[in-house]
């Protein structure tokens, strides 16, 4: 399970993800728009499955998320 909430997406996605992010403030186009919204579609989607695995694992483990995640030594993403 810890593979699981561990699992991301590859560093080229994030890559282009931040970059088409950092492009937003600028100028996109209706394309790089649509690639923007389906990568971070990807990003939510992985987030709330990481979420759904601490939620079951800290239920395993009868304790609360919170203290699930500070004895991992994990941190709540940071959004862009």
């Amino acid at each position: 399970m810890l593979s699981k909430i561990n699992q991301g997406l590859p560093e080229a996605t994030w890559q282009r993800y931040y970059q088409l992010i950092a492009k937003r403030q600028d100028e996109t186009n209706a394309e790089e728009h649509r690639e923007l919204l389906h990568l971070t579609e990807q990003v939510e989607r992985l987030d709330a499955q990481r979420l759904e695995y601490l939620v079951e694992l800290a239920r395993l483990r009868q304790t609360t998320l919170p203290a699930l995640m500070e004895s991992l030594d994990l941190q709540s993403p940071n959004y862009v």
